[in-house]
């Protein structure tokens, strides 16, 4: 991907993510590399990311599941966003604030009318998986 494709996907996923609805929790989300289908991001974890035991919300971590696989929906030919039908989370390690996460997501499928998106989510400086998720949406007719 160029460099001005970069930019203006990041530009895209920052508009995307700057709204005053429940998006603006993903506003520490930084785009690191992305490719048709495929989008890679980092996170800081920091104190509103955690629930009470100073780790990474379940309920967040399923947000990032959601938010960067349609950013990777957004970025092959198609171009458009859909409507979630099922997702789900495989949680195998905790991440606590001040650690960053890198977060990938990959298209496995685009149909007609359903999409489906893999996402994992490790921890950038020990490589252990924090989770998994599979995404799949709906794309209209």
């Amino acid at each position: 991907m160029s460099a001005s494709s970069l930019s203006a996907l990041r530009t895209l996923l920052k508009t995307y993510l700057d709204t005053p609805g429940f998006d603006r929790v993903m506003s520490k989300l930084q785009l690191v590399s992305a490719s048709p289908g495929k989008i890679v991001c980092e996170l800081k974890v920091d104190e509103e990311h955690t629930n009470n035991l100073g780790t990474m919300h379940g309920g967040f971590t399923a947000s990032l599941v959601d938010t960067v696989s349609t950013a990777a929906l957004l970025n092959t030919e198609r171009g458009a966003a859909g409507v979630s039908v099922d997702m789900n989370i495989t949680y195998m390690n905790a991440a606590k604030i001040g650690e960053s996460v890198l977060i990938t997501a990959q298209i496995l499928k685009q149909g007609r009318t359903l999409t489906f998106a893999t996402v994992d989510l490790v921890n950038k400086e020990t490589g252990k998986l924090i989770a998994q998720g599979r995404h799949t949406i709906h794309l209209g007719s």
